[in-house]
């Protein structure tokens, strides 16, 4: 019996043991399990609040963004209004009396919590301005943050009529590619074009006197350029445009106004603004500004194929005199104190003039390319001297010596396969060329050494090229179709 007592006391003890460690047990797990879920819990909080945190800096970072892209387009819009307005420094914008200027009483102005400055510096030329959009804001704890925006802004006034356009060349060009393209509308043909961001001028002729003949495309995005407006001159079309500040003059092949200038101030809005009405019926065939003259080429069915015209009032041109060169005026390049124009009289290609006195030019010299040359496109280039790149009916582009007018000579002169009907270059190495060759109305041309110009690139097009010009590492192409612009950028 009393071993029974001992044995079961034993047993109750043993259970007791074993209850209060599995009791024990149970504490710590609860523990464990309370710890553990305190540190999901924790990270959990962290990890919403770190995420809330991160979600917050990302949008003011594309706010941030926002507003330095409004600044830059600011400065573009100050740029095209007065190029002299862009001084060195850091300045505030303001926005008054609809338009984008310099604050005079600040470095930076605000937005929120956002802070922006804009600093401009001189680039590689007088011509060349950087441009810096910096916004700061505090961020998360405090930190400083920052998004900078840096743009290179080019005074197209003086480098659309001067040497080659001073620009930074980018991707490879060795293998251009095509973007977008512009409709000017069935039985047009484009004829030339001009850029000036975020707007295209293309001109054209067309099938009948009530067709449009000056067009205005936006190319804010080269892939899809939007026609915003066209003018119909009355008869004949337009031949070659230029534009210098707010206004655009256009050779026309119409008989009462072989000169027109447009008001493009606004645009969307373009109007004509006067015209000038020479002897004959000759067409006007190519077309320059500097200072307040217009020089103005014509067929050679007319007396005289070269006028100068005084357009100081726009709306009223007045007539300073004319020069017979015994071929079509098709082209013109200035540089400085003077003015080169290529006629198509084979003995006499290459004219210049000082213009010192605008109002009075003085023809200095004539120069003969050897052989028949009826030529059609000027450039100059400054690439190892004073260089004057001639395109020609004869399909070749001829690079001549011109230091000294007075003793030019050809430095190079190579062969395509159709006539080179326009010419732009950059940098001083690379030539752009609106072509008729079938197969390469697209041209690119080195010309780091213009002694031995080297074929480069081409694109082939279902019309012949007939304008070039280059803005913003694009080329943008006038061809023989309706569908009359072309964009062509460089592969990356």
């Amino acid at each position: 019996m009393n071993n029974l007592l001992i044995t079961n006391n034993k047993e109750q003890r043993t259970k007791n043991r074993r209850k209060k460690t599995e009791d024990g047990q149970s504490l710590v797990e609860i523990l464990i399990a309370l710890a553990i879920f305190s540190l999901t819990t924790t990270a959990a909080f962290q990890l919403f609040f770190g995420g809330q945190s991160l979600s917050i800096d990302n949008r003011n970072v594309a706010l941030a963004t926002d507003y330095g892209w409004e600044g830059m387009e600011a400065l573009r819009n100050i740029r095209s209004r007065n190029w002299e307005e862009l001084t060195d420094g850091a300045h505030s914008l303001v926005f008054q009396n609809n338009e984008w200027m310099f604050a005079s009483s600040s470095t930076s102005e605000s937005q929120d919590i956002f802070t922006r400055t804009v600093t401009i510096g001189t680039g590689i030329s007088e011509d060349i301005k950087i441009a810096t959009t910096t916004v700061t804001w505090q961020g998360d704890q405090g930190r400083l943050q920052s998004v900078v925006l840096v743009e290179q802004l080019t005074n197209w006034e003086d480098l659309a009529y001067s040497s080659c356009k001073i620009e930074q060349l980018s991707g490879n060009w060795a293998l251009p590619v095509s973007l977008g393209s512009g409709d000017i509308g069935a039985g047009n043909s484009g004829t030339d074009v001009v850029v000036r961001l975020p707007y295209v001028y293309v001109s054209g002729t067309a099938s009948t006197a009530s067709k449009h003949d000056i067009f205005v495309f936006d190319v804010s995005d080269p892939n899809a350029p939007i026609l915003k407006k066209s003018l119909d001159i009355g008869a004949g079309g337009i031949n070659s445009i230029f534009v210098k500040g707010n206004y655009l003059y256009a050779a026309s092949v119409n008989d009462n106004k072989e000169l027109i200038i447009f008001d493009i101030s606004d645009p969307v809005n373009m109007s004509e603004v006067g015209s000038y009405n020479l002897s004959g019926s000759a067409d006007g065939k190519g077309v320059i500004i500097f200072s307040n003259t217009v020089a103005l080429g014509r067929s050679e069915a007319a007396s005289y194929e070269l006028a100068f015209i005084n357009v100081s009032n726009p709306a009223s041109p007045t007539f300073i005199s004319q020069t017979a060169t015994g071929g079509d005026v098709n082209d013109f390049a200035v540089r400085d104190t003077r003015l080169f124009l290529v006629s198509e009289e084979s003995d006499e290609d290459v004219w210049v003039f000082d213009i010192s006195n605008s109002l009075a030019p003085v023809l200095l010299s004539t120069y003969d390319i050897t052989g028949i040359t009826e030529d059609l496109s000027i450039f100059f280039n400054e690439k190892k001297g004073a260089t004057l790149l001639v395109g020609n009916e004869q399909n070749e582009i001829v690079s001549i010596g011109a230091t000294t007018t007075a003793q030019m000579y050809v430095r190079d002169r190579v062969l395509f396969g159709g006539d080179v009907n326009d010419i732009t270059c950059v940098g001083g190495d690379l030539a752009f060329l609106a072509t008729a060759d079938s197969n390469k109305e697209f041209l690119v041309v080195n010309l780091a050494d213009p002694d031995n110009l080297v074929e480069y690139a081409s694109l082939n097009y279902p019309a012949l090229a007939t304008g070039i010009d280059f803005a913003d590492n694009k080329v943008f192409m006038s061809v023989r179709s309706n569908d009359a612009l072309r964009i062509i950028t460089s592969s990356p």
